[in-house]
């Protein structure tokens, strides 16, 4: 599988075969359910923080942060379900796991990460790595297309 590197723009129908590479078989079902109802987005790596640094201040690989970590957080977070705050908890946890697992980061370090994406991500933001990112907006009003409303 082809992974996006950093600054590359991600098309939804890119974002299906990475979703179906890292076994996210519920935003493979959303996505395609909903597919015209997603815009494409850009890669950034681990939002935030150039990744290069992250190796250095974690002691991990910042490919492993990155590819193994992020770029799956990046997904769930990309169509994630709008207004959904239980679905985004479990999302951050997993992330929280995948860095101590995957990554090899220490707790204490994975912990503040996990703080971070909870603070940051929040969808109230409206930033371009906030929870469900990808969906698209009204050009007019920044209202979000709603399942059904395709007219908008």
């Amino acid at each position: 599988m082809d992974l996006p590197r950093i600054g590359d723009t991600v098309t939804t129908q890119q974002a299906l075969a990475l979703c179906a590479h890292f076994e996210l078989d519920y935003l493979v079902r959303r996505i395609n359910a909903h597919f015209d109802q997603y815009d494409s987005w850009k890669f950034d790596g681990c939002s935030g923080v150039p990744d290069e640094m992250l190796g250095l201040f974690t002691g991990c690989r910042w490919e492993d942060i990155t590819f193994k970590c992020c770029l799956p957080h990046d997904l769930c977070y990309a169509y994630g379900e709008p207004g959904n705050d239980i679905e985004r908890q479990r999302v951050d946890l997993n992330f929280y796991n995948d860095l101590v697992s995957k990554a090899g980061m220490r707790k204490f370090l994975a912990s503040a990460f996990l703080e971070a994406v909870r603070i940051g991500g929040k969808e109230e933001f409206g930033l371009s790595f906030s929870w469900a990112f990808a969906r698209k907006k009204c050009p007019l009003n920044g209202i979000e297309v709603q399942p059904g409303l395709t007219g908008l």
